[in-house]
């Protein structure tokens, strides 16, 4: 060690100057003086150590060694500001890159040509700028990775292997393309196929340490998303490439399987350590570092959950209206909850409004947290009025809990609830959950569960979602079940054909047995001579019917996409491939879209069309609701109240003008019935709607 880096090093600045200034006429050591440059800029005398540059650069350009080039380029990566470094680079660039076309262009995006610039960030920049060089590689989203042919001043050429040669302007190639090293795993996995496989399968810890050098991602880190460009082409799914890629960070030190990333350790730090440094954070959300923390305790197997209740106090440092991701943040660190400080600092993230309160439930992933949270809601100091909102805007399965809870707790309270939801069948899920927590709750509600509520179910069991039919048939085929078969043999065969008809088009209700059941009761009266037969009506079949007019038009815009359409979308192809830049090949790919799009047209209309016939005149009457009459009903609860709908085929259909799918849910609720028969609409609630008057339509 030179007297030089001992006195920088030993903290004696006084007379480091005048060792330096002996030492200039021995040629010192590019790396010595790199060194010395480091220790003052890591003792904060950067101001110190630009002196000093500003003396080496002075000597070595009056004496012209060659050693000049390597001290700047080093230089560069430490120094923030140095003017003398800036500009003795610059004059260094244009002296080796004489023939280089884009350079002064590479210079200005930099920044390096700009006064009081950050040096060591422009150079990074300019660096990552000269991979674009003949021969270098680049990998672009779209048409994959590529190698440099021809650079120019303002274009580019790039044999990409999406794409073979391609023309493009410099800028549009710096905006939308990665360079790569000539080493990366991309790179290999284009030239050399067997040899990123064997990679791969025989070294994957080696394969993960050279896939954070990849350039797609945090530097730090590596997400599913950032294997995409990596494996793009090769015979590796990137589902089990991901899954091997876990596994081995979970056996290598170093790295830490977090779920959705694999990061890079600092082994200089412990648990505690890594997770306070999480936590303080100053831009990160606090669902991300919650979500972060919680798989890295996942990862680290036991954990001392009283040493990281310590960390709370960091918690309560955090300003953040994200109320609910503190509280699961406070929740992980006391080991679920677990120990005794939790429910200190977990009150105080407990909301006392209901939009509040449904927001900060929402921040929370895991399920038992969530619970907590509602739980602790629920009994808290929250206005009744407020409880009562928040209950009324949760999703299906935190309501059962919350209602569950309450059953016990504020009976009232979920009574309330219950009694806003049965007021209202338009909301038809909310309407379904209070049946269904009734029906399983008897002892809650002094009125007995009988076929009027199996009959509720099964009116309004169609409008409700998936999840919401499960669960109701679920429902009805196990401890309801005799009450259903009770309900079923009570009505008559034409309201069993047509619930037949209305859940004709689910398959929950087909999958979960609800159809059959309703068929076989169907079945037992033909068998029993109860009903000779039911014969069904000419739209209960494959045929789709509308009107000769609507066919006809269907068939003339069929042969005009035929005709017109497509031929005009493949010469919008072939015009846009005629043309060789990026901002032409994009308007390919919509061209290519387009005409996709008008083929499947094309194939459904046609495939329609083979179906439709005319409405069958000879069989329509205004004895019965079928397609092709006028339907005129009056409402039960207001005798002013009256609707018109007209029952159509697909072609004829108009919303807005009370034309009406007969395959549309309104129609199959009116479909078969006659005058004097009742039914109840979607949208108006509990009101029963008395059909008064048919009439066949003229435009059929």
């Amino acid at each position: 060690m030179s007297k030089i880096t001992d006195a920088a090093r030993a903290g004696k600045y006084d007379i480091l100057t005048d060792l330096w200034l002996e030492c200039l006429s021995e040629e010192i050591p590019v790396e010595e003086m790199i060194t010395v440059f480091s220790v003052l800029k890591q003792n904060n005398k950067e101001y110190l150590a630009g002196e000093l540059l500003e003396l080496i650069i002075e000597e070595m350009e009056k004496s012209g060694t060659d050693q000049i080039s390597e001290l700047l380029r080093k230089s560069a990566c430490i120094f923030s500001h140095s003017e003398s470094l800036r500009k003795s680079l610059i004059e260094s660039l244009r002296d080796e890159h004489l023939m280089f076309r884009p350079l002064e262009n590479f210079l200005k995006l930099s920044g390096l040509t700009a006064k009081d610039v950050q040096v060591d960030i422009s150079w990074k920049k300019f660096r990552n700028l000269m991979h674009y060089r003949k021969g270098g590689y680049l990998f672009h989203h779209l048409f994959g990775l590529g190698q440099i042919v021809r650079i120019r001043r303002m274009f580019i050429t790039i044999d990409f292997q999406n794409s073979a040669i391609h023309d493009m302007k410099l800028g549009v190639a710096l905006d939308t393309t990665i360079p790569l090293e000539p080493d990366s795993l991309t790179v290999l996995r284009w030239r050399d196929p067997s040899g990123f496989l064997h990679l791969f399968n025989s070294s994957p810890e080696k394969f993960l340490k050279k896939l954070l050098r990849e350039p797609f991602g945090n530097s730090e880190e590596i997400t599913l998303k950032d294997l995409i460009p990596v494996f793009k082409g090769s015979e590796i799914n990137n589902t089990e490439a991901w899954k091997l890629m876990r596994k081995t960070a979970s056996d290598t030190p170093g790295f830490a399987d977090l779920g959705d990333r694999i990061v890079l350790k600092n082994e200089n730090l412990n648990e505690y350590d890594r997770i306070r440094n999480i936590i303080n954070r100053r831009k990160h959300p606090v669902s991300y570092k919650t979500k972060e923390i919680q798989a890295l305790l996942k990862s680290s197997g036991a954990v001392n959950f009283v040493l990281m209740a310590d960390l709370l106090d960091d918690v309560k440092d955090i300003s953040s209206p994200e109320t609910g991701s503190l509280f699961e943040l406070s929740w992980t660190l006391t080991g679920n909850g677990k120990t005794d400080d939790f429910m200190e600092i977990a009150l105080n993230y407990i909301e006392k409004s209901s939009a509040k309160g449904l927001r900060a439930a929402s921040e929370i992933h895991s399920l038992s947290c969530r619970k907590l949270y509602l739980k602790l809601f629920f009994s808290g100091e929250a206005d009744r009025r407020e409880k009562l909102r928040l209950l009324m805007k949760l999703e299906r399965s935190p309501w059962e809990y919350c209602a569950n809870f309450l059953e016990k707790t504020d009976p009232e309270l979920l009574n309330e609830c219950i009694g806003s939801f049965l007021s209202d069948p338009s909301e038809t899920d909310r309407f379904l959950w209070a049946l269904c927590f009734l029906a399983t709750h008897e002892n809650f509600d002094e009125t007995p569960f009988d076929e009027k509520q199996i009959k509720l179910f099964m009116d309004y069991l169609i409008f409700a979602k998936a999840d919401t039919q499960k669960k109701v048939i679920v429902l009805l085929m196990g401890s309801l079940k005799e009450k259903l078969k009770g309900y079923l043999s009570s009505i008559d065969t034409r309201k069993l054909s047509n619930y037949l008809d209305c859940f004709d088009t689910s398959s929950i209700i087909h999958r979960e047995g609800l159809y059959l059941a309703i068929g076989r009761e169907i079945s037992q009266r033909k068998e029993s001579g109860a009903i000779k037969s039911l014969k069904k009506h000419f739209w209960e079949s494959d045929t789709l019917f509308s009107s000769r007019k609507a066919i006809e038009k269907r068939r003339t815009d069929s042969l005009h996409l035929k005709q017109v359409d497509i031929p005009a979308a493949a010469d919008a192809i072939g015009e846009a491939a005629s043309h060789g830049d990026l901002s032409e090949n994009a308007e390919y790919a919509a061209a290519i879209e387009r005409r996709d799009l008008l083929l499947d047209r094309l194939r459904r209309w046609n495939e329609e069309l083979e179906r439709y016939q005319v409405y069958p005149a000879t069989e329509i009457s205004t004895s019965v609701v079928s397609p092709g009459v006028r339907v005129e009903l009056e409402s039960s609860g207001d005798q002013n109240s009256r609707r018109v709908f007209d029952i159509v085929g697909p072609l004829d259909a108009d919303p807005e003008k009370s034309r009406i799918n007969y395959r549309a849910p309104v129609g199959k609720i009116v479909l078969g019935k006659s005058q004097g028969d009742t039914v109840m609409l979607p949208g108006t609630g509990d009101e029963k709607w008395k059909i008064i008057s048919l009439e066949i339509l003229e435009d059929l």
